[in-house]
């Protein structure tokens, strides 16, 4: 029988989902899920929300959020997609402190999740595509 390459992760609520790299570990830290290999510098976490009035608008939630972090919002520095299921994705990587950040935004309505990346050593592009099948995989339910 062969290993599994991903694993799946569902959320305690149970209204998302996505694929991780069988080979990662994955830890709850502080209610947050948390996802690193564990010979790496770095690690994935995930940050749900669910709003009661409105859908969330992922530009404003990305240009907030970096403004947080005192990093400036370009436009032409944010990967701009969506998935299959009209679930509208935003995606961009900073610097800052030494630590090298992949933020990405997953919206669906009235939904969304924060999945940030963040590592002393550099981004390859081994970890890259691992990043970005995640984020692929990600599943808002109903």
């Amino acid at each position: 029988m062969t290993r599994p390459m991903y694993k799946q992760f569902r959320s305690p609520q149970g209204w998302y989902s996505f694929l991780f790299p069988a080979n990662w570990e994955q830890m709850v830290v502080e209610e947050i899920p948390a996802f690193f290999h564990p010979n790496g510098g770095g690690a994935l976490q995930v940050y749900a929300f669910e709003s009661k009035l409105e859908d969330f608008d992922v530009d404003l939630e990305l240009e907030n959020y970096l403004k947080i972090h005192e990093i400036d919002y370009d436009a032409e520095n944010v990967a701009v997609f969506e998935n299959n299921e009209g679930t509208s994705i935003r995606a961009c990587e900073f610097q800052k402190e030494d630590r090298v950040w992949m933020v990405y935004m997953v919206a669906n309505q009235m939904r969304m999740i924060l999945v940030t990346y963040n590592s002393d050593e550099e981004v390859g592009d081994e970890l890259f595509q691992q990043l970005t099948n995640i984020i692929s995989s990600v599943r808002i339910l109903n």
